[in-house]
């Protein structure tokens, strides 16, 4: 073989050692898997019993005959039921139905207020009894009575023979941000 040979097959051969020997440089690897993890969501509902009813004072009224006079003050009462299912879980209580429309009675005047009737998890606060809170966190089946009162001031002196078209009550539970 003459020398331009040998130093082809040399040069092959250095390189051929140069590309194997460059798979043999030792790189570590290690792997972990975390443990896999199932979040659930909560829930958060309402629902309104048949036991809603007018009353003056303590008088059960039909709306569809009595008439209101000055001075006189209705309210409707009625129990919902609330599912409240969620850690540090807060609601909000709007009755967004109770409005007099069609009104000729000058003065009359809309307000509801809330109270607990049974959830031990459950509590009513804020203005009104209007914020709804699951303390301690988990399902809270629970039972909250809703009031709206509806006012004729004694001072009105106008309105006689009027009318108010008092909408059904509508309640609504409002998650709201921690």
């Amino acid at each position: 073989m003459n020398k331009l040979m040998k130093g082809a097959v040399a040069g092959a051969a250095g390189i051929a050692l140069l590309l194997g020997g460059a798979g043999t440089f030792a790189v570590w690897n290690a792997e972990a898997s975390l443990q896999a993890a199932t979040i659930k969501s909560g829930n958060l509902a309402l629902t309104a019993n048949t036991d809603g009813v007018w009353k003056d004072g303590s008088t059960t009224v039909n709306l569809a005959t009595y008439k209101i006079i000055p001075g006189k003050t209705l309210t409707y009462t009625q129990t919902l039921d609330v599912i409240a299912d969620g850690n540090d879980l807060t609601a909000t209580l709007t009755n967004s139905g109770v409005t007099t429309s069609s009104n000729t009675i000058t003065g009359l005047t809309t307000s509801m207020s809330v109270e607990k009737v049974s959830g031990s998890n459950l509590t009513v606060g804020g203005t009104n009894g209007s914020t709804i809170a699951v303390t301690n966190g988990g399902t809270t089946a629970g039972k909250i009575k809703a009031t709206v009162t509806v006012t004729f001031p004694s001072s009105s002196t106008e309105g006689k023979s009027g009318t108010a078209v008092i909408t059904a009550p509508t309640f609504t539970l409002t998650q709201t941000t921690a």
